[in-house]
């Protein structure tokens, strides 16, 4: 009697243990007739039962199933689930049964699920950007760097696309750290261009790290030497800090290796304005040689003339004799005369600009210039000033 009790325990065993894997290919099999409800039903079964919580198999298709809710609502909790469920397989599939037999048996089969679900977890990504829900964006988009880092995905080199939506996803999260890691990855891998750069310097003033600054800048400019936003920002980092002599000397390097570079010359050019004006004028022109429509130099050489002539207008009005006052005022009125052209050819090369036409306004009304200073002048309303 003994023996036969003992069988029929064993037998039930069986049968339960077949029962609950039963209702793991249950929720398999509606998957694939798209009933969502009661595949969550049947494999929310398993994964509590003891017979099957210990199945590689059971946390496969849970993952499918989570994946597919994903899908049909949207809610990254259970995109979450889905990864979690695919590690909890992993970890099962490497320890084999209960006497440790089997490892690896179901490698193939996750490996294959995994490479369908990728595609899924970008696109949680962009629905995280989509939505603003950036915290899940970083999250899918982190996911997705998991799955490929592991041995049994077999990848070949770093998704950069993927590096780079993480960096931005932590960036829109205010999540600093991760923002710092990613931009710095993307950039050690040459993605992002100088977007990645000029970010990564957002993130430093933000959490006011000003060491960081100026190597991210210098790393940036190195690796991107023809992106003139990066040397530009880098010449404001050394003013800024007060560190003209650096930044002079590192101009003067990036000159001597490029000499046909017009950005060179400007951001020179920009660093002169502060120490001496006659180098900017011939640093600007410089550049101006090269690009004749850059509208920066154009409307920095227009300035720093029109500034030249306000001075004197000060020197003019401290005269005591009116002969005093009318040389100095010559004078003035020279520099003017140099920074309208320049100021002319900055609104040709970028029109409506509001500050170009401010200037332009007092110039033709000083050379009583009223044809030009009436169409300058409705320019500025049209923009509401």
């Amino acid at each position: 009697m003994k023996r036969v009790a003992l069988l029929t325990l064993l037998v039930l065993g069986i049968t339960t243990a077949f029962a609950q894997k039963g209702k793991v290919a249950a929720a398999s099999q509606f998957l694939t007739t798209n009933d969502l409800d009661k595949a969550k039903e049947a494999i929310d079964l398993a994964l509590e039962h003891e017979k099957s919580i210990g199945w590689p198999k059971t946390y496969i298709v849970a993952a499918k199933v989570y994946t597919e809710k994903y899908k049909s609502g949207k809610d990254i909790e259970d995109m979450k689930k889905a990864v979690t469920y695919y590690k909890k397989a992993l970890e099962l599939d490497a320890k084999g049964n209960e006497k440790g037999k089997q490892k690896g048996k179901y490698e193939k089969e996750i490996q294959l699920a995994l490479t369908m679900f990728k595609p899924d977890l970008t696109n949680a990504g962009i629905d995280g950007f989509n939505t603003e829900n950036f915290d899940a964006a970083l999250f899918a988009f982190e996911s997705v760097l998991d799955v490929n880092a592991l041995p049994i995905m077999e990848e070949e080199g770093v998704d950069t696309a993927i590096v780079y939506n993480c960096a931005l996803a932590a960036y829109n999260a205010n999540n600093w750290e991760k923002s710092e890691e990613y931009f710095n990855k993307s950039i050690d891998l040459n993605y992002g261009g100088g977007d990645a750069v000029l970010l990564l310097h957002q993130v430093y003033q933000t959490t006011e790290d000003s060491v960081k600054m100026g190597e991210n800048l210098k790393k940036g400019f190195e690796t991107y030497p023809e992106d003139d936003r990066i040397l530009t920002t880098l010449i404001q980092y050394y003013l800024d800090s007060k560190q003209n002599e650096e930044a002079l000397e590192y101009l003067n390097t990036a000159i001597a290796s490029d000499q046909s570079n017009p950005a060179f010359y400007y951001a020179r050019g920009v660093l002169f304005e502060k120490i001496d004006q006659e180098k900017a004028i011939a640093d600007y022109n410089k550049c101006l040689d090269l690009d004749p429509e850059n509208f920066n130099a154009l409307y920095n050489l227009g300035v720093v003339y029109y500034n030249k002539g306000v001075e004197q207008q000060n020197v003019a009005n401290d005269k005591t004799t009116t002969k005093e006052y009318e040389a100095a005022l010559k004078i003035a009125n020279e520099h003017w005369e140099k920074a309208l052209p320049y100021m002319e050819k900055a609104l040709e090369v970028q029109p409506g600009e509001g500050a170009v036409l401010e200037t332009l306004k007092g110039l033709y009304y000083r050379f009583e210039k009223m044809d030009k200073y009436n169409e300058v002048n409705e320019q500025l309303k049209a923009l509401g000033k």
